[in-house]
């Protein structure tokens, strides 16, 4: 009775301290999930911000580096032009750029040219930009051209206390809007961007077709508290009530607020609620089944059961077994009690069977360990060998007999030095996993290796014992994977990964000075559209080989970019540099793809010791590369259209009559319409130039003398865009970019490769358009005969107003009857 007592006592303390646990537990829990909530909205903050931030810091970056460009620099106002309009040109982070002087003048890379009554002075980005240092940002906007919701990164520039101007651009609301359209705040939650003036410039329901500012309806907040980052649990926006985290962003010139709905908010709170209070039910119910239960059909059978057992005695009455008929609840017990008496007397008999057994499988054991790939041995206590077993000892080309008895020094000389330490490690008591390797004529071996102490049954070390594993095919392809990792697979170079990691580490004396070489291939897109990527791929190779062989032994050179290399050298000079980039320069501009040498934009800088800024040696070093690619690079892609448009008519001596015939009939359709001398000029070499874009095609389809398929017939009409591509690379040729584009458009609309109608065709390409015609019947082409020039000119007529400018055909006419064609 006193037993059951006890029992019953012990049940009912471990029920309370149950309910304790589980109340406990749900206290914990909803405190946990709240805390948990409330930081995981404040990490989407932080990281909506982080992302915000890096937006705006890349802005100012190429802000910077263009302050740089205007300070340090004798430039011409087109020159600046040219430089913004690269910069924007390789960004999609801008609408625009542009400077605007103190004279009311305006550099702005979009072309865009302020009137007479538009005083650039009085506009918010110029005025906020006078009134504070560094970068401003100002509230959103209707730009000027009234088209777009914009907001400016703008900063004044001054030059020794005077007022150079306020380099500013335009960033289209949209853009920023697709920074927080893309957070995900829980299901239904958002982020949004508030301005200074309280207007809305970045949410996902921004309607980017409506030109207005609005603010965000946000009740029981007062937005004057924006003063600093915080955390709200009442705010109501959008008639839905939720909590709020939000921060000052951009220099505190805007505030980012996430958001999340209440009822997102709090429903893991009411579920564990709900969850409490069923669990509770439960667990009521269930403790008072169990209670009874055991009393039942534990406790009461128990007590009988205890008595049966007291009277068992094997020394007086070994036959006595409990009867379980009576005893339904511990039947299975009883048995069991049973069983155990039952197998007392067959004890001895059962283990002399398993001794023999055991000796069975020590042998067994003896001839896998043998069997197996790998190397297992024993060493006592002076660290020589006692067994060694498996095959992988054939691959050392010894056998077991050669090291037993002996050290591990014994039998690999000095290379067992080390494992002999590892051996003493294990004899004193350590468990140790190392690797070793060994060396033979055609091959070096890697292996894996563990040894334990071994113990004998007063716990004392008796010796050790190991295994070893060979790793080799595992250590080969770990070093493939290291280098792959680290190095362009095109160029076989090392790439950015790598050349960031050696940047970084540059932290030691011995490098300094140390010299940073940018290096930019130039005309690659060029290249790339003119003869595919497989010979830009070259080009690179090319590069490549050039800039690691003009490079000392000590520095490091990696591919960075499509196009960008880059080169550390420690232990540096100017002229040292001086020297590797005339070197590079040089001996690549001897290397020709394609008739086109190749040309590369350089950029170099150093610094004396480790207390120097290596972010600013980079930028310094790129802007410097960038300099020299705007001045080299106009001219090299003109030259490169030369030498594209020469080695077509080298390959195709129809073409080049035909392009010359074509650019002669132009120059005399447009003498007639009395074009302009300059605009004759352009007019002859947009003839001339028409059909470049035929360099990408197959020879064999250009020359082929039956009707081309389908697809190729596709596959040729894509010489107009393709020519576009090449000829819109070099300012130069920029416009007969545009005229190469549409000189196969018709009249009536019917033409390619925009279905461009009338006047909406540029004059020239109408021009162009009649001149190709008449040109190409009236001349002998591989699927084609020549006819007569009536034949043609009539062809012409019955085309005018459908194919061909009914106006300009007039005066083809006439030239083809007043003068001579040959």
């Amino acid at each position: 009775m006193k037993n059951t007592k006890r029992t019953y006592i012990l049940i009912s303390f471990f029920i309370v301290i149950i309910f304790i646990i589980i109340v406990s537990t749900f206290f914990f829990t909803t405190n946990l999930i709240e805390r948990k909530q409330n930081e995981n909205l404040l990490f989407q903050r932080n990281n909506t911000k982080l992302e915000v931030e890096y937006y705006f810091q890349k802005i100012e970056n190429t802000l910077s580096n263009l302050e740089l460009f205007i300070l340090e620099e004798n430039y011409s106002d087109e020159e600046l032009l040219d430089y913004m309009i690269a910069i924007a040109n390789e960004s999609e982070l801008f609408y625009s750029i542009y400077l605007g002087k103190p004279d009311k003048t305006m550099i702005n890379s979009s072309g865009f040219i302020p009137g007479s009554d538009f005083d650039l002075r009085t506009r918010p980005w110029y005025e906020m930009a006078l009134e504070n240092d560094g970068f401003i940002y100002t509230p959103g906007y209707l730009n000027a051209t009234k088209d777009k919701i914009i907001i400016n990164v703008a900063k004044a520039i001054y030059l020794d206390n005077q007022l150079v101007g306020v380099l500013s651009t335009d960033i289209d609301i949209s853009s920023i809007s697709n920074i927080v359209t893309n957070t995900e705040v829980g299901n239904d939650g958002f982020a949004f961007i508030i301005d200074s003036d309280n207007h809305v410039v970045a949410y996902h329901n921004l309607d980017f077709d409506n030109l207005s500012l609005i603010e965000l309806p946000i009740e029981n907040f007062d937005l004057d508290s924006f003063a600093s980052e915080g955390f709200t649990e009442s705010v109501i926006i959008n008639d839905t009530d939720g909590v709020l985290a939000y921060d000052l962003i951009a220099s505190d010139h805007y505030v980012l607020g996430v958001f999340l709905p209440m009822n997102e908010y709090s429903s893991p709170i009411i579920l564990v609620r709900q969850v409490f209070i069923i669990s509770f039910a439960i667990f009521a119910m269930s403790s008072l089944i169990i209670l009874v239960l055991y009393y039942k059909h534990i406790d009461e059978p128990f007590r009988d059961v205890i008595d049966s057992i007291l009277k068992i005695d094997v020394n007086t009455n070994p036959k006595y077994r409990i009867d379980p008929s009576n005893k339904r609840d511990y039947k299975p017990i009883i048995n069991a009690l049973n069983k155990t008496l039952d197998s007392t007397e067959s004890h001895i008999n059962n283990n002399l069977e398993s001794q023999q057994q055991l000796i069975i499988e020590n042998q067994r054991v003896k001839l896998l360990m043998e069997s197996t790939a790998d190397i297992i041995f024993e060493i006592d206590m002076d660290k020589r060998f006692v067994s060694v077993f498996g095959k992988g000892i054939q691959k050392l080309n010894l056998s077991s007999q050669d090291f037993i008895g002996r050290t591990v020094k014994d039998v690999f000389g000095n290379d067992g030095i080390e494992r002999d330490q590892v051996y003493t490690y294990a004899l004193q008591g350590e468990h140790t996993i190392y690797d070793w390797q060994f060396s033979n004529k055609n091959k070096t071996l890697y292996f894996e290796s563990s040894i334990s102490p071994i113990y004998n049954k007063e716990n004392q070390i008796v010796g050790a014992v190991g295994i070893s594993r060979e790793i080799t095919e595992a250590m080969e392809k770990q070093k493939e994977i290291e280098y792959i990792s680290n190095h362009d697979f095109l160029t076989g170079l090392f790439n950015r990964r790598y050349f960031v990691d050696k940047f970084s580490s540059l932290d030691s004396n011995l490098s300094y000075p140390l010299g940073l070489m940018m290096l930019d291939l130039n005309g690659l897109k060029l290249l790339n559209d003119a003869y595919g990527h497989v010979n830009g791929d070259q080009a690179l190779k090319k590069t490549a080989e050039i800039i690691k062989l003009y490079s000392p032994q000590n520095a490091t050179v990696a591919r960075i970019g499509g196009d960008e290399f880059a080169i550390i050298i420690p232990k540096s000079t100017d002229t040292l540099l001086k020297t590797i980039k005339i070197n590079i320069q040089s001996n690549l501009s001897k290397v020709k793809i394609h008739n086109i040498p190749l040309s590369i934009a350089i950029g170099y800088d150093t610094c004396e010791s480790n207390d120097d800024d290596l972010e600013k040696l980079m930028k310094s070093a790129e802007h410097l590369m960038y300099m020299n690619k705007a001045r080299e690079g106009r001219k090299i892609r003109n030259n490169s259209i030369k030498a594209i448009y020469d080695v077509f008519i080298e390959k195709n001596d129809h073409e080049k009559r035909h392009s010359m015939m074509v650019s002669k009939l132009s120059l005399l359709i447009g003498k007639d319409l009395n074009i302009k001398e300059d605009d004759l000029k352009e007019l002859e070499l947009a003839g001339l130039y028409h059909d470049i874009g035929k360099i990408t095609i197959p020879d064999a389809i250009i020359n082929k003398k039956v009707k081309l398929t389908k697809e190729e017939n596709i596959l040729m009409k894509k010489h107009t865009e393709n020519g576009y591509n090449i000829l819109r690379a070099a300012d130069y040729y920029s416009n007969l970019a545009t005229y190469a584009l549409s000189h196969h458009e018709n009249w009536d609309g019917t033409g390619y490769p925009q279905g461009l109608k009338g006047e909406a065709i540029p004059l020239f390409s109408r021009i162009i358009a009649i001149a190709n015609s008449f040109a190409s019947m009236i001349e002998e082409r591989p699927r084609q005969s020549a006819i007569s020039k009536d034949k043609a000119l009539n062809y012409i007529i019955d085309n005018a107003g459908k194919k061909f400018d009914p106006n300009i055909v007039k005066i083809f006419i006439e030239i083809i009857k007043n003068k001579k064609i040959s």
